[in-house]
């Protein structure tokens, strides 16, 4: 499994979110067994749902246990300075539209775009890996092709 690139605030979320997941795993197999010793099960809807709920608890669990294992906090990398890295606070400029945005580069479990967050597994993200001030690229997407040119590349802080 490849590296889950978080902030110290998205590895905290995901270890509550653990936490009550394992909380709401222990109150379903409670709920299975108690159905379950309510007899023949073919027709038991409580004891499927119970299973069912169950189950998805299950699959998430395992989806951050997987996620927790390996984990490298974001505001602990080093990053090579003045190159749009994950941890890196990165300002561009639309050149057509010269409108400007800032992003923090995040891993893929904590993008928020409408709120600063960019993937970097985004098309946007992956275009900006590795570019430094003053570099311009072009984003291709499905109906438009965007001049970008880098403003700024900063340590997030």
């Amino acid at each position: 499994m490849s590296d889950t690139y978080l902030t110290k605030e998205g590895l905290a979320k995901l270890r509550t979110e653990h936490a009550s997941l394992l909380q709401q795993k222990r109150q379903l197999t409670e709920e299975v067994s108690k159905a379950a010793a309510m007899g023949d099960l073919r027709e038991n809807s409580e004891y499927h749902a119970a299973r069912e709920r169950l189950q998805h608890v299950a699959k998430r669990l395992a989806e951050l246990d997987a996620k927790l294992a390996h984990v490298r906090i974001i505001d602990e990398l080093e990053v090579k300075s003045g190159e749009a890295r994950v941890g890196t606070q990165v300002t561009l400029q639309d050149e057509q539209t010269k409108e400007r945005f800032t992003y923090l580069l995040v891993g893929p479990d904590e993008a928020d775009p409408q709120n600063g967050r960019l993937s970097m597994s985004s098309p946007l993200g992956k275009s900006l890996l590795g570019k430094k001030p003053g570099d311009s690229f072009t984003l291709t997407l499905p109906k438009a092709v965007v001049p970008y040119r880098v403003v700024d590349v900063k340590r997030a802080s």
